[in-house]
């Protein structure tokens, strides 16, 4: 006899419509579960690790590097100023000279070191381990390194460099401004110069609104560039660097301002591609700004500022900007047990120089940004 699908469902759960009792079927369930036997089933996670985190580092990158051959320069702070017509058969005018300063920096050691027991690398390719233990940890602190020192070059003028390097908020950091924004007007002060007693030969141009938020705007960046010409800067060395806020902000002030160097990028771009699903080809609607004025923009997650504002713009001249090279980033190991009588190994990279500013004058930056 041919059972209904209600008859079916209530016979073989035991229903109460009386069909299990007439077919002879019953039915009391007891599989086996994920938790049943107790340890049957264990999840797997595998040695592959997803980071999560932003690790990239731009700004050591965009810097030359240049071997440490000595730990001072000198600088010309002042030209010889007499230079005068003389009348016929009349005497040479009084002699003058130049202005030398000089300039000494320290050499810096950044380490990021990390240690591992023999147990846990033993135990790193077994029982669902992270495989070879130690290249994973030296890729990952790797990239550790190479982050910290990005945020080293880009911290705040009040973040004393200490054993650090040096920052390039700090080389656009003017005398004047840092009685404005600084919690010590000293802070301002970078390798052995004291910035107030420099006659503002160190000063770079600092444009800010006395720790005020307020709107960028296009004539702050033409501030700065205009600085940095009169300066004697060569045009062709500048780049900007920014966060990625503030950028944002830069794309939306060039949308709508009328300035006829920003243009659209209209042109046709083909249909987009994303693990073989095709989306809409037509024309590229925004456009990405990858320069002002002729000067590239570059990105960090690491350039500073302040607490209930957007990241500051910072123009730098790379012509005279440079990190000076004692060492550079060197892999170093002590896994000999034994020696170290300790049954852990150590591990680290050192990287030994400096960020090197040879003029000051030519750099910038635009502080105080509103959100």
């Amino acid at each position: 006899m041919a059972m209904s699908m209600e008859e079916y469902v209530n016979a073989y759960y035991g229903g109460t419509l009386g069909i299990a009792k007439r077919y002879g079927i019953s039915k009391a369930d007891d599989p086996i579960e994920t938790t049943d036997p107790a340890g049957g089933f264990n999840t797997m996670f595998g040695a592959k690790v997803y980071n999560q985190l932003n690790t990239k580092s731009e700004v050591f990158k965009l810097l030359k590097k240049e071997p440490w051959l000595q730990s001072g320069w000198r600088v010309m702070t002042a030209r010889g100023t007499t230079t005068a017509g003389v009348a016929e058969g009349g005497a040479f005018p009084e002699t003058d000279h130049i202005d030398l300063t000089e300039v000494t920096a320290t050499l810096k050691e950044v380490v990021t070191p990390w240690e591992m027991t023999s147990k846990a690398e033993l135990l790193s390719e077994a029982d669902d381990g992270l495989g070879n233990l130690a290249s994973f940890m030296r890729k990952e602190n790797g990239e550790v390194h190479a982050y910290y020192i990005d945020q080293m070059l880009c911290a705040d003028t009040d973040t004393v460099a200490g054993n650090n390097f040096e920052s390039l908020d700090r080389v656009t950091m003017s005398d004047a401004a840092a009685h404005a924004l600084c919690n010590d007007r000293a802070d301002a002060d970078i390798y052995d110069l004291d910035k107030s007693a420099t006659t503002a030969w160190a000063d770079a141009h600092t444009g800010h609104n006395s720790d005020t938020p307020t709107a960028l705007t296009l004539a702050m960046l033409d501030d700065a560039i205009q600085s940095a010409l009169e300066n004697g800067v060569n045009y062709n060395s500048l780049i900007l660097l920014t966060g990625y806020d503030t950028y944002q902000d830069l794309k939306a002030l060039m949308r709508a301002s009328s300035n006829a160097a920003f243009r659209y990028d209209l042109a046709p771009t083909g249909a987009g591609n994303m693990n073989g699903v095709t989306g809409e080809a037509g024309l590229n609607f925004d456009s990405r700004v990858g320069a002002y004025d002729g000067i590239p923009i570059f990105l960090s997650q690491h350039v500073a500022s302040e607490s209930d504002a957007t990241a500051r713009i910072l123009l730098l001249d790379m012509d005279n900007l440079a990190f000076r090279v004692a060492a550079p980033t060197t892999y170093v190991d002590n896994t000999n047990l034994a020696i170290r009588q300790n049954l852990s190994r150590e591990y680290a990279f050192i990287t030994a120089g400096e960020l090197i500013c040879y003029k000051f004058a030519t750099q910038g930056s635009i502080r105080d940004l509103d959100q």
